[in-house]
C-alpha cells in the first residue's frame, strides 16, 4: 500500500499545472493566433538541454485549445544568447499543432527571429524553397506569445527538422541495431560548423564536420556511424577524383540532381551567407543518393550580416562564410560544366513559370498579415538598434521591409545574369586523350601532385621546380606498339626502370635511372595511359607494368621518382599522374650541316633529285633503317640508310628525317 502510494504521488508531479489564471479568457492579441505558455511555479527557462514542463493555449477564430502536459527549453546556437530567446516545444503525444498539411508530431519551434527586424526571411526563404521544389520546407506560422503572463513578442511557430513525415519523409532507424539491420538508411544529416559541440559527429577527408542528427545520439551504433561516414567519404572521393565529371563514377553518382538544384538556388537567391556552414542534407534505406535540405536558419540572409558586407551582387559560393565546411564542394562542382548548366536550366524554368511572382506576392500579403503583430512586437523589442550583426538598420518597420523586397528583386536579376554567364564561360573538362607526341617538339613532364618537373641532374631523376634549363626536357621518342624512349635533351640519356625482382614480382619504388639507348631494350620504353579528365597520365614501363612515381622529399624543391604500383585508368593517387606539356620546338638544323665529326656521317638532301643521302665519313657502307615523317611524326615512308632516299612523290613541304645511329635516336627536319 505505501508503494501504491508513492506512484500515485509521482503521478500526481507530473500532472500539468493550472496557472492561477486559468479561469481567466485566453483572448487574441492580434489577428494572429495568440499562445499562452506557463511554466509549472513560473519557473525560467534557463537551458537548451533540459525540458521544464508547462501548458499552452492556443487562441485563434476557432477558439480556445489547451495542451497539458507538454515541455519547453531553450534552443538555437548564437541566437540563444539574445534577448528575445528561441524556444523549443513538445508535446506529450504527437499533435497536428498546424493543421493537416503539417507533420502530426510532438516537437515543435518556436522562431523568435530577432535578428531580422523584417521577422519574415525564415518565412520567405521557405515560400522559396517551396517553389524550387525542395520536398520540405518548414512552416512559418505566426503567433504572439506570452510566456507566464508576460508578451513575448511575434514568434514564428515551425518544424523540428527530424525524420517524419510530411517533414523529411525517410526511413528512421528508431531501435538499436541488430547483426540483421538494414542500416543502409534513413539517415539526417548536417554539415555543421557547430559539429564539435554535438554528441554525434564525423569528419570527411577534406576537413568538412557532419553531425549525425538521426539516428538519435541513444540509438546510433558504431557500425551506422562507420556506414554513413564512409559514404559520405565515397560522395566526397568522388567530387575530387581526377574522374569527377564522368556521370557514372564521378560524384553525380551520389547526388540526387534534383534537390541538389532546388537547394543551391535557394541558397544563391536568399543570399545565404550561413548556407554552407549548415547545410542539411539525407539519405534513404536502399537508395545510394544523397539528398539536399531541408532548408534551415535564413535571419541572417538576404543581405542582413554586416560581416559580409553587401552580398546583392555575389554569389554565395564566393562569399558565403567558412572556406572549409559545404563550399569546398561546392566550389568543386562549379568546376563540372554539368552543374553549371543543371543550375542554369533549372533556373530558367522556375523564372518561366513564374519564380518572382509567386515569392512577391506572398512576400505582400505576409507582410499584411503581420502588420498588428510587428506593431506589439516593436513596442517591446528595440527596432532601431542593432541586436546582432544586422547589416543596415532602420527607423521604422516599413523601411526594413521596403529594403528586403529590394533585395529580392534584384537578387531575381543578379542570378538571372549570374547563372546565364556561368554556362557561357564554361570550360569543357573532355576525357584524357591518347597521347600522340610531335617530333618536333621537346616536353616537360609535370607531376600532378606537386606540380614539379621531370628533371635530370647528375644521371638521376627528380621532380623539381620549373626552370628554363635543358635538363627537363624531353624528347619522346617512337618506339613503336606505342610504347617511347624518355630521352633527356641535356644529357641524351633515357629514362630506365630499375625495379628489381622478389618473390617472382617486380618490387615498387626502387629508383628510377638513367641509362644510354639499348636498342629493344623493354625497360627503356613507357607508354601514357589516359587517365579521367584534364589530361593526365600514368607512364608505365613496359617491362615491368609499373608506374612512374614521386615519392617524398622536398616538396618545394624536388622528390625522387621511382616506380610504383599501377592502379590502371582510375586511380586518383596523384603522386603517379603527369601532365605532358609541350614546350619549346627543336631546332631546325640544316640537313647537309649535321656535324660529321660527332656522327662520322652526314645527310645530304639534293633539291634537284629529290633524294636524301647518308654518306659515311670513311666511305664505308651505312646499314640501319631511316624514317621520313610529316611535322606531327606520323611516318610516311621508310628506308635503309645505305641507299639514297627518294622523296619525289612526297608533295612540297617540311619533313622529319629521323633514324637510330646504333647508340642514339636522331631526327632533323628539311624543306622540299
Amino acid at each position: 500500500m505505501k508503494k501504491f502510494f508513492s506512484v500515485i504521488l509521482f503521478f500526481i508531479a507530473l500532472l500539468p499545472i493550472i496557472p492561477c489564471n486559468a479561469q481567466e479568457e485566453y483572448t487574441q492579441l492580434t489577428n494572429l493566433p495568440t499562445i499562452y505558455i506557463n511554466t509549472f511555479d513560473n519557473k525560467e527557462i534557463t537551458s537548451k538541454e533540459n525540458y521544464i514542463y508547462a501548458t499552452m493555449h492556443y487562441v485563434d477564430s476557432t477558439g480556445v485549445t489547451r495542451y497539458d502536459s507538454m515541455q519547453i527549453r531553450g534552443r538555437g546556437n548564437s541566437t540563444w544568447g539574445l534577448a528575445k530567446k528561441p524556444y523549443r516545444i513538445k508535446f506529450k503525444e504527437k499533435e497536428r499543432l498546424l493543421g493537416s498539411e503539417r507533420a502530426n508530431a510532438k516537437s515543435w519551434t518556436l522562431l523568435a527571429n530577432y535578428a531580422d527586424k523584417t521577422l519574415i526571411r525564415n518565412a520567405i526563404a521557405a515560400c522559396m524553397g517551396t517553389f524550387a521544389g525542395q520536398p520540405f520546407t518548414a512552416a512559418a506560422q505566426f503567433v504572439d506569445l506570452y510566456l507566464n503572463g508576460e508578451f513575448k513578442g511575434c514568434y514564428q511557430i515551425s518544424d523540428q527538422i527530424e525524420i517524419r513525415k510530411k517533414r523529411v519523409n525517410i526511413t528512421e532507424q528508431e531501435d538499436v541495431a541488430t547483426a540483421d539491420s538494414n542500416i543502409s538508411g534513413g539517415y539526417l544529416l548536417e554539415v555543421d560548423g557547430f559539429a564539435g559541440g554535438e554528441p554525434v559527429y564525423f569528419t570527411t577527408d577534406k576537413g568538412l564536420t557532419i553531425t549525425i542528427k538521426s539516428p538519435d545520439e541513444d540509438i546510433i551504433i558504431d557500425r551506422q556511424k562507420e556506414y554513413i561516414k564512409n559514404h559520405v567519404q565515397k560522395f566526397e572521393n568522388a567530387l575530387f577524383s581526377n574522374s569527377f565529371v564522368d556521370p557514372n563514377i564521378g560524384y553525380r553518382a551520389y547526388v540526387d540532381s534534383s534537390t541538389l538544384a532546388s537547394w543551391y538556388i535557394a541558397t544563391e537567391l536568399t543570399g545565404n551567407v550561413d548556407g554552407f556552414w549548415s547545410t542539411y542534407m539525407y539519405k534513404e534505406k536502399d537508395d545510394s543518393l544523397l539528398y539536399w535540405g531541408p532548408m534551415w536558419d535564413y535571419d541572417i540572409a538576404f543581405n542582413n550580416d554586416y560581416r559580409a558586407g553587401d552580398v546583392n551582387e555575389y554569389l554565395m559560393r564566393d562569399r558565403a562564410f567558412s572556406d572549409v565546411l559545404t563550399k569546398v564542394w561546392v566550389q568543386q562542382m562549379w568546376k563540372d560544366p554539368w552543374f553549371v548548366r543543371l543550375i542554369n536550366r533549372t533556373w530558367k524554368e522556375l523564372i518561366e513559370k513564374g519564380y518572382e511572382e509567386y515569392v512577391l506576392n506572398y512576400f505582400d500579403n505576409l507582410v499584411a498579415e503581420l502588420d498588428q503583430s510587428q506593431k506589439a512586437n516593436f513596442g517591446i523589442w528595440p527596432l532601431k538598434d542593432r541586436v546582432y550583426n544586422e547589416y543596415v538598420l532602420f527607423s521604422t518597420y516599413q523601411e526594413g521591409v521596403d529594403y528586403l523586397r529590394n533585395y529580392i528583386t534584384k537578387r531575381f536579376d543578379y542570378l538571372t545574369k549570374a547563372f546565364e554567364e556561368g554556362e557561357r564561360s564554361v570550360v569543357e573538362i573532355r576525357p584524357t586523350p591518347e597521347f600522340t607526341p610531335n617530333a618536333s617538339y621537346y616536353y616537360r613532364i609535370k607531376n600532378k601532385d606537386n606540380n614539379l618537373y621531370l628533371d635530370m641532374v647528375s644521371e638521376s631523376i627528380y621532380t623539381r621546380m620549373s626552370a628554363v634549363k635543358e635538363s627537363q626536357q624531353w624528347d619522346i621518342v617512337d618506339t613503336g606498339d606505342g610504347y617511347y624512349y624518355l630521352q633527356n635533351r641535356a644529357t641524351g640519356l633515357v629514362i630506365t626502370d630499375g625495379a628489381t625482382t622478389s618473390w617472382g614480382k617486380y618490387s615498387c619504388d626502387s629508383m628510377v635511372v638513367s641509362q644510354e639507348i639499348i636498342a629493344e631494350k623493354a625497360r627503356q620504353q613507357w607508354r601514357f595511359v589516359p587517365v579521367g579528365y584534364g589530361d593526365m597520365y600514368v607512364i608505365e614501363n613496359k617491362l615491368t607494368g609499373l608506374a612512374l612515381t614521386k615519392i617524398a622529399g622536398d616538396a618545394s624543391r624536388r622528390n625522387y621518382v621511382v616506380t610504383g604500383e599501377n592502379a590502371g585508368t582510375e586511380t586518383d593517387d596523384n603522386s603517379c599522374l603527369w601532365y605532358i606539356d609541350t614546350y619549346k620546338e627543336k631546332p631546325m638544323t640544316g640537313i647537309s650541316e649535321v656535324e660529321a665529326a660527332r656522327c662520322e656521317y652526314i645527310v645530304t638532301y639534293n633539291p634537284d633529285t629529290r633524294t636524301v643521302r647518308f654518306i659515311a665519313e670513311s666511305g664505308a657502307t651505312l646499314d640501319g633503317t631511316a624514317h621520313i615523317c610529316n611535322i606531327n611524326g606520323t611516318i610516311l615512308m621508310q628506308s635503309n640508310i645505305g641507299q639514297d632516299i627518294d622523296v619525289s612523290h612526297l608533295p612540297n613541304g617540311t619533313y622529319l628525317l629521323m633514324w637510330h645511329d646504333g647508340s642514339h635516336n636522331r631526327s632533323v627536319k628539311f624543306i622540299k
